[in-house]
């Protein structure tokens, strides 16, 4: 019913289905789906949310020789923690079991009969060998024993490489399915992407000397690596293709700054509190913390050093404590690799917080002294998939396996980038100096 919908909303802006065409998906990382012999899940699927697994996940790592080493370190939302975990919960369903995959996978399976293993997703589960990216089976097999038979590797299909084709849709006789099955049949479904890897893609991560940063809800700072980087082990890391996806994140951006707008500014344009933050006095602004996760945009919520400042200081307070959690991000993706070769020469700012003037400032500061030798450009894609750039990703994956190129191929001819040019020239020096030497605000 989901993805009939979206196809109705695509057909009302003049998209057909009536030739066969390429389809490909973003879904959340680490949704778990436990599917039953009639290939419906038994249970519904466990989310990225779901930390059960802890227990499952100190064994794993600890006591199974060289599981973390061939898999990667396994984290509690996990599949391979949180699968057993849940099967100790809920023991009877061993019984029904007849696969595991992620959600992504399942779909694409009901689609097209075919059931393979994401390896966009897969591999940040705790499931295939992080160098070859098959499965993991005589480290699983080895677990399984460890954990009571609970993470047995025959309930994993195959994994398929991202871009590669799953298969072709045909007609479900499920009642459910059988409309969208019929709408789609001939079509063919590409591997689904994890949401992280999508994203990146959609921002216009291409290759390995480029800094993606997205200011959106989340704040979030990607790069790409070759497999065999030797890291830090500060980001999280993801499939990315034929590299490694790095990732590191501030958990609140615009949804911090929108908290902001909603308890100091409501009622006013963006366009008029950026005016406002370009007329405050710099010397006047306070650095104000990230809201606590649990912090709703729409809940009452007070920063007590903004009530003494006026209201261009105030926006110019908040706008330039969330560029320079940015930039200390970036700082740490940069230190991220280890050895030659770790130098970024382009930035790329995307999401909807790299419009304010006063925060690309900060950030071209900033960038200047962190990542000297890089440029700075902006995407300026105008309509919706502007932001919704997991949708983009999943679309250039399904485009590139369509025409036979390369994902990073397609990215670059698809991206809308434009040169950042200085926003506010004359605050150049003051926004410097608070950068480096202010006991507040420097990056050191």
């Amino acid at each position: 019913e989901m993805i009939e919908t979206v196809l109705r909303k695509l057909q009302q802006h003049g998209w057909r289905f009536d030739q066969p065409g390429f389809l490909s998906q973003s879904w959340r990382q680490h949704d778990l789906a436990l599917v039953g012999i009639d290939d419906e899940p038994l249970i519904p699927a466990p989310s990225w949310q779901c930390n059960g697994g802890q227990r499952e996940a100190r064994v794993l790592n600890r006591d199974v020789v060289d599981f973390a080493k061939i898999v990667g370190r396994v984290e509690p939302r996990f599949v391979a923690a949180k699968l057993p975990w849940v099967l100790a919960q809920l023991p009877g369903l061993r019984k029904e079991l007849k696969r595991v995959v992620l959600s992504g996978d399942w779909v694409a399976g009901k689609l097209t009969d075919k059931w393979r293993l994401s390896a966009s997703d897969a591999l940040c589960n705790g499931l295939l060998c992080q160098e070859t990216k098959q499965l993991a089976t005589t480290a699983l097999r080895q677990a399984n024993r460890q954990l009571g038979g609970r993470l047995n590797p025959k309930w994993f299909p195959d994994p398929i490489a991202s871009q590669a084709v799953v298969g072709r849709v045909r007609t479900n006789r499920q009642a459910t399915w059988t409309p969208l099955t019929q709408k789609l049949k001939g079509w063919r479904v590409v591997a689904a992407l994890g949401d992280n890897h999508a994203t990146a893609a959609g921002c216009g991560a291409t290759d390995l000397q480029t800094l993606v940063v997205s200011l959106g809800t989340s704040g979030t700072i990607n790069r790409i690596v070759p497999t065999s980087t030797s890291l830090r082990g500060k980001a999280a890391a993801f499939e990315y293709w034929d590299h490694r996806l790095l990732l590191m994140m501030l958990g609140q951006c615009a949804s911090w700054y929108n908290l902001f707008c909603n308890n100091y500014a409501a009622g006013l344009s963006h366009k008029t509190l950026n005016n406002l933050a370009k007329t405050a006095d710099l010397n006047k602004i306070r650095r104000v913390a990230c809201p606590p996760d649990q912090v709703q945009t729409q809940d009452t919520f007070t920063w007590p050093v903004l009530d003494r400042l006026a209201q261009p200081e105030q926006v110019a307070s908040v706008q330039f404590s969330i560029a320079r959690e940015m930039l200390q991000r970036m700082k740490a993706m940069h230190q991220e690799v280890k050895g030659p070769n770790a130098g970024l020469k382009r930035v790329i700012l995307t999401g909807g917080l790299s419009q304010a003037p006063l925060v690309r400032a900060v950030l071209s500061c900033g960038l200047e002294r962190l990542l000297p030798q890089s440029t700075v450009w902006l995407n300026h894609r105008p309509g919706p998939l502007a932001v919704k750039t997991d949708a983009l990703g999943a679309l250039y994956n399904a485009l590139a396996a369509a025409t036979k190129t390369t994902v990073p191929q397609v990215i670059e001819k698809q991206s809308k980038l434009k040169k950042c040019r200085p926003t506010m020239p004359d605050q150049k020096k003051q926004i410097d100096a608070l950068l480096t030497s202010d006991k507040d605000w420097s990056l050191e």
